[in-house]
């Protein structure tokens, strides 16, 4: 009997150790399987990051070229401004120094006006006396070229206005 334990017991332990052995075999296949599985989705997971990565870099690349392009066409455009700037302040002086002579040509007209008659001999004087405060004789009669506001004539004409007397018992006309 006891030998008969010792078979039945020994066959237990091999049927008890065949299962156990199946059941690590099986839990060792199982874990393998989910390895596999969970390794297959990260891999899934990287390529579906570095494809959103690609499509990034792409994305930025080409906002950097647009940038890039954005930015040269700032700069030109700042260039044109800039030169816009300058042309309108050169525009400017242009315009005042015309302005200017052409109310020291106005001036010079009023003073010829009042010079045909011997009674506006004294208002043809005081318009050029006017002149000359607000504009220099220098600007006026020629003598320095550089500040000269008219042109010689003008200039000629000036002189010429000024060097008749004050007063004069004729008309500047008459004495022809």
């Amino acid at each position: 009997m006891d030998d008969q334990k010792s078979t039945q017991q020994k066959k237990q332990a091999s049927h008890f150790m065949a299962f156990y052995i199946v059941g690590l075999f099986s839990i060792a296949l199982v874990l393998i399987l989910l390895s596999y599985l969970t390794q297959a989705r990260a891999d899934d997971q990287i390529a579906h990051a570095e494809t959103q990565l690609q499509e990034q870099v792409s994305a930025t690349q080409g906002i950097q070229a647009k940038m890039e392009i954005l930015q040269e066409s700032y700069n030109e455009q700042a260039q044109q401004i800039s030169a816009l700037e300058m042309a309108l302040r050169d525009m400017e002086a242009a315009r005042e120094e015309l302005e200017e002579q052409l109310e020291a040509q106005s001036g010079l007209l009023r003073a010829c006006q009042y010079a045909r008659t011997a009674e506006g001999m004294e208002q043809m004087h005081a318009e050029l006396d006017a002149l000359i405060q607000k504009y220099g004789v220098e600007a006026l009669d020629g003598t320095a070229p550089a500040k000269l506001i008219w042109t010689a004539e003008d200039a000629a004409l000036f002189n010429e206005l000024c060097g008749l007397p004050a007063a004069s018992a004729e008309p500047a006309e008459s004495e022809s």
